[in-house]
């Protein structure tokens, strides 16, 4: 059958990476027999998108978005609804999954997809294609003479190595890969993404992942990781990798095979990836960067060992002498660091915030981000939230539920929404020069932007200099920057 699936973006700074979750589902639906066309879509450039989509026909239409998106999916399934009458919709993805119903009836779809999507989307795509009923297909949601039916979960997949490598040839890969990319400090053209592994065994109150991919990890072979890469290299021309696993360095020994194996087919790729202060030690970080390594990320989150608890990130010891060991020890080793802190958490005060950003000093983290703590839904502190009366319910799902959010926070527990802005302005302007305009990083990216869009389209930089304004944080300007860079390279072939 005809599928066209679409994933509704809201650009985040310079946070704009392929839709692997659809490119995962579009190459198992392909493997299986079926027609794919897939968009990546920002939903302001939509009657081109429209025309391609009826000039494609599908049978059916599977929309993804997280839940900053969930407002421009709702908006652009309504217009597709009207456009394509005749044609089935489903859903599906983290916000989907935590909230089924809601997405279900409010987005007027024909079913949704709970958890993973690949083998539930091959399952009933191939019932689909020989007319036969999806009504007991596992892990779907639809409804029935009015009813909301729920099916059973469906497994996980327990052999990632069965999964084909995401159709990337489906989309344009071009604008994804032109500079600066998503490794910061490397700006290079030709870097992309991959995920090794799903599933994390952590509990931080403020991540949602686990209602997808479970609490127990699950890992692909080392070997069909590098095949990836090899088949990159040869497609692609990928110089550049970032592995967007919740926690790259859970496995040591995983780590240090993919290491060798990597060095042994001398690719000369250069890597960066999300890890803890305490899944890293000096030998493995020494592997790592033996191996290409560039960039570690860090979710340091507080310097408060009160407050690291309250968020689940607590453990034995004293968390935050391994945090400062950790940065220690990658300064040392010539690995770039990103640290990322969470404020506006429950039980925090002024103290703890103080805290916090002493350990940003003292780390001296090549790009530092602080963060409003944003409840999504499906975490722990969401529904703290909403029992204690911190987060109003009836907001909506919109662009302001992005976690780069500029503005005012989305809820406010010790302190009110307007001083915790304020505490964000000037965390964030302190660090402003070291992230942007120090060593190797934006010098080459940031400047480029700069000009770039100063010369295309000089009303966007007073339209970012006006949010300056209203928010005092400098880096909002480059972020607004970013976004409008993405549109120009999609769109414009800047």
């Amino acid at each position: 059958m005809r599928v066209t699936l679409v994933n509704a973006q809201v650009l985040d700074g310079n946070n704009v990476v392929p839709p692997l979750g659809l490119l995962y589902i579009a190459a198992v639906l392909e493997k299986a027999g079926h027609a794919i066309q897939i968009f990546d879509a920002d939903p302001e450039f939509q009657e081109s998108m429209i025309k391609e989509i009826k000039d494609f026909g599908p049978e059916l239409i599977g929309l993804s978005f997280l839940t900053v998106a969930y407002e421009r999916a709702f908006n652009l399934c309504k217009t597709l609804k009207k456009e394509l009458p005749d044609v089935k919709f489903c859903a599906g993805g983290v916000h989907t999954t935590v909230k089924p119903q809601d997405t279900l009836k409010e987005m007027d779809l024909d079913f949704i997809v709970v958890g993973e999507g690949e083998l539930t989307m091959e399952d009933v795509c191939n019932r689909l294609d020989k007319k036969e009923s999806i009504n007991d297909a596992k892990g779907i949601m639809y409804r029935e003479n009015g009813e909301v039916v729920e099916n059973e979960r469906r497994e996980l997949i327990q052999d990632l190595d069965s999964i084909p490598f995401p159709a990337r040839h489906l989309i344009d890969m071009a604008p994804y890969l032109k500079p600066p990319g998503i490794i910061r400090g490397y700006a290079e053209k030709n870097q992309t993404t991959i995920v090794t592994s799903r599933g994390c065994p952590f509990k931080c109150i403020y991540c949602g992942s686990h209602n997808i991919f479970g609490r127990r990890t699950r890992r692909r072979s080392v070997k069909n990781v590098v095949d990836e890469i090899a088949h990159l290299k040869k497609t692609l021309d990928i110089r550049g990798v970032y592995y967007c696993d919740d926690t790259f360095t859970l496995s040591s020994k995983w780590v240090k095979e993919y290491c060798k194996d990597l060095n042994s087919r001398d690719f000369e790729i250069k890597w960066g990836c999300q890890s803890r202060v305490d899944q890293t030690d000096r030998e493995l970080m020494q592997t790592m960067k033996g191996s290409g390594l560039v960039q570690l990320d860090f979710g340091v989150e507080s310097g408060s060992e009160k407050i690291l608890k309250v968020l689940g990130k607590g453990g034995a010891g004293d968390r935050t002498s391994q945090i400062k060991q950790s940065f220690a020890l990658c300064k040392e080793l010539g690995i770039r660091t990103l640290a990322t802190f969470i404020i506006g958490n429950p039980e925090e005060t002024k103290a703890d915030i103080d805290e916090s950003f002493q350990v940003a000093k003292d780390i001296q983290a090549d790009y530092t981000a602080f963060y409003f703590l944003t409840p999504y839904p499906g975490t722990d502190i969401y529904d703290m939230a909403i029992e204690k009366g911190w987060l109003d319910p009836n907001i909506p799902f919109s662009e302001i539920w992005a976690h780069r959010q500029p503005e005012l926070p989305l809820m406010a527990i010790t302190f009110g929404k307007e001083e915790l802005r304020d505490i964000r302005k000037k965390l964030q302007n302190h660090f402003f020069k070291k992230n942007y305009l120090s060593g190797a990083t934006g010098n080459i990216s940031f400047y480029s932007i700069l000009s770039t869009i100063l010369f295309r389209h000089p009303t966007v930089f007073l339209t970012a200099f006006g949010r300056f304004l209203r928010t005092g944080r400098i880096d909002y300007i480059v972020e607004t920057l970013n976004a409008e860079y993405w549109r120009m390279k999609k769109y414009e072939g800047a």
